[in-house]
């Protein structure tokens, strides 16, 4: 019987998995909305307040009304969120160890070798997405994201009504899958002090990241 490892790469390696796919996730906003003279496109980011600004989306502009956009016309506005490189690619990793959990796979070479950082779309860097994008504003993921976003719908004139509702990952809510997550970050951050090539080469892989949070490190 194939082991957890042996499941999870033979998953990720059917041609028909899409697990590390890069493509970006492009939504429309206002089209359908006679009110805005602007047309709208938000770049979705996973472990970057995703869930939070799908949220968003369905409150104000209905399910009905936010489609995934397949060309980026010059006419939109297109706006992206950008998380510290480091803590959303954290993010991302505890999410991967649900794929594996209580497993410490980054002792498998295969695994490492062929895929460490970018395990799945959770572990992409940001630079893979938005250097494929051209956007118009970028928009910082911290504490104040609220009153930021907030700000940002009010200049552009974006439907917002209240205060925006912070998405919480249902993963978060489970104790065990927590106590999962917080040995198995343990556990890694230990195998990356430890090892400096895997270390060195996840910095390399963040590196280009810090070009974008440059561009909102110092929102107020």
């Amino acid at each position: 019987m194939p082991t957890p490892i042996e499941q999870t790469l033979a998953i990720i390696n059917s041609p028909d998995s899409k697990l590390r796919d890069i493509s970006p996730i492009v939504y429309r906003l206002t089209d359908d909305h006679p009110e805005h003279t602007t047309k709208f496109r938000y770049v979705d980011q996973t472990c970057c307040a995703s869930g939070t600004m799908r949220n968003w989306m369905s409150t104000e502009y209905g399910n009905d009304k936010w489609q995934m956009e397949t060309e980026l016309k010059k006419d939109c506005i297109t706006f992206a969120l950008v998380r510290n490189p480091h803590e959303r690619w954290w993010s991302g990793a505890r999410s991967w160890m649900n794929n594996l959990p209580w497993y410490s796979w980054w002792e498998n070479e295969q695994l490492m070798h062929d895929y460490f950082p970018h395990f799945n779309r959770f572990t992409t860097s940001q630079w893979q997405i938005l250097d494929q994008v051209e956007v118009d504003h970028y928009i910082k993921v911290d504490s104040d994201l609220a009153d930021r976003f907030a700000n940002f719908c009010r200049k552009n004139k974006l439907l917002q009504y209240g205060r925006l509702k912070k998405y919480k990952n249902h993963r978060h809510q489970d104790d065990k899958v927590m106590q999962m997550e917080n040995k198995g970050r343990s556990q890694l951050e230990k195998f990356l002090r430890e090892n400096k090539e895997w270390r060195d080469k996840l910095e390399e892989f963040l590196a280009p990241d810090y070009a974008y949070w440059d561009k909102v490190s110092g929102q107020a």
